[in-house]
């Protein structure tokens, strides 16, 4: 028994339907498949990942094909995400894809449906004017108290500038107005 994944013939609205199936023999060792379609849940899963993973920060920094089609506003026409490899073989349904990408909280589309653009938060502080010999522990025992969200990292730049990361937009925002007081005091001579 061989086992394959497939896709079956369009059907009459022109949407391949993805199947999972095998090749069993049968009377005299001929040959017949057996397809079973994937659950619309599991479908939509894969292709919930397959779509993230092409406007994951991981891939845009790599994907030039990806980044020439963006607009000015980093929106990518639908049809483009849908005539991707890794889309098609998963289905060639523009709603469902449509569908998908709106439930998706790492992309935004635009309100007419017709493009898409990754959403990726601003989870990093830029600290100004911290000379670069200030030791990276005193920049991160600013961040060192109950009322501070985790920090990721804390690396110095240039020109005495220094990113401070976080888990997400809403720590980095949280804690952005507490930080640029405590710097001016601390860094910057009046």
């Amino acid at each position: 028994v061989t086992l394959f994944k497939g896709y079956s013939e369009p059907s009459p609205g022109g949407c391949k339907q993805y199947t999972e199936g095998f090749m069993a023999p049968e009377d005299g060792g001929s040959t017949v498949t057996t397809e079973e379609p994937v659950s619309s849940e599991n479908l939509r899963e894969s292709l919930k990942k397959e779509l993230e993973f092409y406007f994951s920060r991981e891939n845009l920094s790599k994907d030039l094909y990806l980044m020439s089609q963006m607009d000015s506003d980093q929106f990518v026409p639908i049809w483009t995400i849908a005539s991707m490899e890794g889309i098609k073989a998963l289905t060639t349904d523009i709603d469902l894809i449509l569908d998908v990408l709106r439930s998706s909280p790492m992309v935004q589309v635009d309100e007419k449906g017709e493009k898409v653009r990754p959403n990726h938060k601003r989870c990093i502080i830029i600290l100004r004017e911290v000379p670069e010999t200030t030791p990276v522990e005193e920049v991160e025992s600013l961040f060192k108290n109950d009322n501070c969200p985790k920090v990721i990292s804390v690396e110095f730049a240039h020109n005495n500038n220094w990113y401070i990361t976080f888990q997400s937009d809403t720590d980095a925002q949280q804690l952005l107005p507490q930080i640029y007081i405590f710097v001016i005091k601390r860094f910057i001579p009046l």
